[in-house]
């Protein structure tokens, strides 16, 4: 059983080359594990993470799993590698999660990774997504408080079902109980004018998008 530290940062192999961006995210304390090819990427930067898990397909070099802590999984699965290593985190006490690699590449893996921030919500866990274009996470119901984004962009996307109702404060474009459609998300590229806005989700799941400055 391993013992949760601040939190678990997952490492995926998606071919956008993020280069030390990745390594500007990682904390000490973090408990790292790579999603099979992640591997490849933090090899690059010189950290070892605590754990690899995957069948290793997208691996550039088997040889380079020697001496590490690894989580071998069948070819034929109904899980990604991310999800494993999700699960994983989940049976060892982690709550907090940022996912590194995961997106770019195919839309397939990418909506798959963007699925695994609701995963974790309805298992009371919190995750974040990041890569070179910005952050990406899932709006709590209720208030969401944005501090410390006075001047950035943001957008609001229905995510996983047909609507949702929101109401904003400190936004350039307000909404009040406003209805965004899945099919019609004209919540794209806000402005925050305040030190502290609020997006209220009344309604439905939606991701919050913060794009990289």
């Amino acid at each position: 059983m391993v013992t949760p530290k601040s939190r678990c940062v997952i490492v995926s192999a998606s071919p956008v080359d993020e280069g030390r961006f990745i390594e500007s995210r990682i904390s000490d304390g973090d408990y790292i594990i790579c999603a099979d090819g992640g591997l490849d990427k933090l090899l690059k930067l010189g950290i070892t993470p605590n754990l690899v898990v995957g069948d290793f397909d997208s691996l550039s070099n088997r040889a380079v799993l020697k001496d590490k802590s690894v989580l071998t999984l069948p070819h034929e699965k109904d899980d990604t590698d991310t999800m494993y290593c999700v699960k994983y985190a989940l049976s060892q006490g982690f709550s907090e999660f940022l996912f590194l690699g995961a997106m770019g590449g195919r839309v397939d893996h990418m909506l798959s990774n963007l699925s695994l921030l609701l995963y974790l919500k309805n298992r009371n866990a919190h995750g974040v997504i990041s890569d070179i274009y910005g952050d990406n996470k899932l709006l709590n119901k209720g208030e969401n408080i944005l501090n410390h984004l006075n001047g950035r962009t943001v957008s609001i996307i229905p995510f996983a079902c047909d609507s949702v109702e929101l109401s904003y404060t400190g936004m350039y474009y307000p909404l009040k109980n406003a209805e965004v459609k899945t099919e019609y998300p004209f919540s794209i590229s806000n402005i925050v004018i305040s030190d502290t806005a609020t997006v209220t989700l009344h309604k439905g799941t939606a991701l919050l998008i913060i794009p990289a400055e």
